[in-house]
C-alpha cells in the first residue's frame, strides 16, 4: 500500500499544549438514541461492531480510514500535554526500544533528543477516555481490562518490531505515521510482550512473515492482534495518536473460569482452610477431607455451568471482578 503524505506539524509538547477547551460534543458517542454504547461504532465507523467482532477482533488486522477531527471527542490534540502528572507512566523510547521512565518535565528534553514519548494511563487524566473504555469494556463485556495509551513521536522516529500481548488499536490524532505489520502473530494470545533485548532474533522472525504497509493520517484507525510483529515510523511532521489496550491477561476464558470456581468454593469452608501436609507420620486424613469436600464443591459449580446459563453465570462473574477495586 502505498504512502500518503501527512500534515506537517510541529508536534513539541510546547506547542501541543496551547489548545482550547475540549468541546462537549463528545458526550455524543457515549449513548445512542437507544441509550446503547455507541463509542465502539464511532471508532469504528463505516465498519460495524459485529463484523469488527466475527471477523477481525484478535483474529486479523484491521485498517479504518477515517477524517480529520474523529476522534476529539476522545481527546484534541492540544489536550494531550494536560493531566500528566496523573497518568500511571510516562517513558522515552528510542531506537531497538531501548526505554527509561521519565517525568512530565523531561518529555520536551526527550523528544527533542529523538525519543517517542509513550503514557500510559491516559484515561487518569481525562475523564472522556476514562468513560469511553469502560464502557467499551461493558458493551462488549470485555473480561479484561482497556487502558488508553498515548504516543508521541518526533519527525522520522517511531517503535522498532515487536509484538504486544494484547489488542492494540491505535487512533491517528494528528501528524502522520507509517506502519509495517505481520498479517499472520507469531504467538497466537501471548501472555507477554515479545523480547525487546533480542533485536536481532526478532528481525528474524519477522523475516518469516508476510509484512503490510500503511500510512495513518489523522482520523485513520488500525487494530493490530495480539503477538502481531510491528513497528512504526513518523511522518516529517511528527505524530501524536492514541492507543486503546485492550489487556487479555487476567481477562482469558480460563481467567474467568478460574475466578469463577474460586468465587464457589468461598463459602466451602474446608476449601479455605490452608493446605499442608505436615511432617512424616502427620495422619492426613484431615487433609484428605478437606480436599473432597473442596472437589465437591467443584463439582457443584460446575455443574451450574451446564446449558443454557453457563454464559450468562461466567458472564456474571467477569462483571463482578471488573467491579473490584
Amino acid at each position: 500500500m502505498g504512502v500518503a503524505k501527512g500534515r506537517h506539524h510541529r508536534m513539541t509538547p510546547q506547542v501541543r499544549s496551547r489548545g482550547h477547551r475540549q468541546s462537549g460534543k463528545g458526550d455524543r458517542w457515549m449513548t445512542s438514541k437507544k441509550g446503547k454504547v455507541s463509542v465502539l461504532s464511532a471508532l469504528l465507523d463505516p465498519v460495524p461492531v459485529d463484523v469488527f467482532l466475527n471477523r477481525y477482533f484478535g483474529r486479523r488486522p484491521l485498517y479504518v480510514r477515517g477524517s480529520p477531527g474523529k476522534f476529539d471527542a476522545l481527546l484534541k490534540p492540544a489536550r494531550f500535554i494536560h493531566g500528566l502528572d496523573r497518568v500511571a507512566e510516562i517513558r522515552c523510547v528510542f531506537g531497538e526500544l531501548r526505554q527509561a521512565t521519565i517525568g512530565p518535565v523531561d518529555i520536551r528534553e526527550m523528544y527533542e533528543a529523538g525519543a517517542t514519548i509513550c503514557v500510559t494511563g491516559m484515561e487518569l487524566a481525562h475523564p472522556a477516555l476514562r468513560r469511553a473504555a469502560r464502557r467499551i469494556e461493558d458493551d462488549l463485556g470485555y473480561a479484561g481490562r482497556i487502558d488508553v495509551r498515548a504516543y508521541l513521536s518526533p519527525p522520522g522516529t517511531g517503535f522498532d518490531f515487536h509484538y504486544d500481548a494484547r489488542v492494540a488499536t491505535s487512533l491517528q490524532l494528528d501528524g502522520a505515521k507509517t506502519w509495517w505489520y505481520s498479517t499472520a502473530p507469531e504467538v497466537e494470545f501471548p501472555t507477554q510482550n515479545s523480547n525487546r533485548a533480542d533485536m536481532a532474533g526478532t528481525l528474524r522472525a519477522v523475516g518469516r512473515h508476510t509484512l503490510r504497509r500503511v500510512t495513518l493520517k489523522p482520523g485513520d484507525l488500525l487494530c493490530l492482534p495480539p503477538g502481531v510483529w510491528h513497528k512504526a515510523k513518523a511522518g516529517a511532521g511528527g505524530s501524536l495518536a492514541l492507543n486503546l489496550a485492550f489487556n487479555h491477561v487476567d481477562g482469558t476464558v480460563a481467567d474467568v473460569l478460574v475466578r469463577y470456581l474460586r468465587d464457589a468454593l468461598s463459602s466451602v469452608p474446608e476449601a479455605n482452610r490452608p493446605f499442608y501436609t505436615g511432617t512424616d507420620g502427620t495422619d492426613l486424613r484431615a487433609l484428605a477431607t478437606q480436599i473432597e469436600a473442596s472437589l465437591n464443591g467443584v463439582k457443584s459449580a460446575i455443574a451450574k455451568l451446564e446449558a443454557p446459563r453457563r454464559i450468562e453465570r461466567l458472564s456474571a462473574s467477569a462483571k463482578r471482578s471488573r467491579q473490584r477495586p
